[in-house]
């Protein structure tokens, strides 16, 4: 097997402290590769980047943002979605590639595991870190809506992860409380902001974000697990905003690869589409996806990392949840909608009231984009260097 350019540089690095980072979805690379920069750069760290394939990511983003996976891990076979198999899948496969005689690097060797978020691969990174006696680190930690089902699973791997971690990196003074109540010691959370910050931030700056073929749009998404039944009714109330003439724009909804959900979607239309709807399939571009978030004009979501984006770029932002783990977009541009009718044409009657009041062009109650230089620096601080 051929190394990584990374890994060939590590018998000269021997000095540094090993830091693992468990990937395996778009966004969590998004949220680390910052951070991942710094370690590399740095003179106490050696990051490696272990991807899980929890989804297929895009090569063009792992290109252009300059990085290259160290260790892959194998795909669970078929593509299950069954999360017993999954997690079983990713804590077996983290066994082999650090346990075995033939490991690039060995466990005792592994000063600590960076996780990110919320997903399968994170808890299983964070679990087999804390079962193997190595200090985890969370990024994005603390979010909590406090109902194991909303949204499933994640709420209940966040909250694992934090209690497993040794380093718990919270978002805002909201997170940090929420861990704190959990019974978490505070000296183990550090307010630093969402690194999400420092990527929109740094790819703003390299004029790296795509500029979309559509103008005067409302940009529509709804992907999440627990509402899957809620497809139907989605579809339902799309229709009935172009029907009833509730916004001048297009609605751009970009559909769920699933075959149910796109099923479940399709037939509210009887296979033929309003003019003003223009579907979208899945996309895979990071850099295209965050061109069409800052062009839009209003979103229509379940995603979390939406509600992220469009309170960065200021675009009024209507929550297609129950709840949400991040209240803080709730008291700048966004508001839950469930899936009442009533609430959605309220809210795009009144969209320009919910977007941010102060006069700068971005929001900033995420950071300023520095939260990953700060982690750095409580790095440093933790490991003593």
């Amino acid at each position: 097997m051929e190394l990584s350019k990374n890994l060939q540089s590590l018998g000269q690095n021997k000095h540094k402290k090993v830091i693992l980072l468990v990937f395996g979805t778009r966004p969590e690379i998004i949220k680390l590769f910052i951070l991942y920069r710094i370690l590399k750069n740095s003179e106490e760290f050696f990051p490696v980047l272990v991807n899980t394939c929890q989804q297929k990511i895009s090569g063009d983003v792992l290109e252009h943002i300059g990085i290259e996976d160290d260790i892959t891990i194998e795909q669970i076979p078929n593509r299950s979605t069954d999360l017993n198999q999954l997690n079983a899948h990713l804590m077996n496969k983290l066994t082999e590639k650090f346990n075995s005689p033939a490991a690039i690097i060995s466990k005792k060797d592994i000063a600590g595991i960076i996780v990110q978020g919320d997903t399968a691969s994170a808890y299983s990174g964070a679990i087999w870190g804390f079962l193997n006696e190595i200090p985890v680190i969370h990024v994005e930690a603390g979010l909590r809506t406090f109902d194991h089902q909303n949204p499933f699973p994640e709420e209940f791997f966040r909250e694992s992860i934090g209690r497993a971690s040794s380093l718990n990196f919270c978002p805002t003074h909201i997170s940090y409380d929420n861990l704190v109540r959990e019974g978490i010691s505070p000296k183990k959370n550090y307010i630093v902001g969402n690194t999400i910050n420092d990527a929109i931030i740094y790819l703003i700056k390299e004029n790296k974000i795509k500029e979309p073929k559509y103008d005067n749009y409302l940009l529509s998404t709804l992907h999440r697990r627990e509402n899957w039944d809620n497809v139907s009714k989605y579809a339902t109330i799309l229709n009935n905003v172009i029907t009833d003439g509730l916004v001048d724009e297009d609605i751009l909804h970009i559909i769920h690869p699933n075959p149910l959900v796109k099923d479940r979607f399709n037939s509210v239309f009887g296979g033929k589409y309003p003019e003003k709807l223009k579907i979208k399939e899945p996309v895979h571009d990071y850099f295209e996806m965050l061109g069409l978030v800052r062009n839009s004009e209003i979103i229509l979501t379940d995603s979390g990392g939406l509600q992220e984006e469009s309170l960065f770029f200021n675009i009024p932002c209507g929550v297609m949840r129950k709840v949400t783990e991040r209240p803080e977009v709730l008291d700048k541009n966004a508001k839950l909608l469930t899936f009442d009718i009533n609430n959605v044409n309220d809210f795009l009657k009144h969209a320009e009231e919910y977007k941010s009041k102060n006069t700068s062009e971005f929001d900033y109650t995420y950071g300023d984009g520095t939260t990953s230089e700060q982690i750095y620096e409580v790095l440093k601080t933790f490991y003593k260097l």
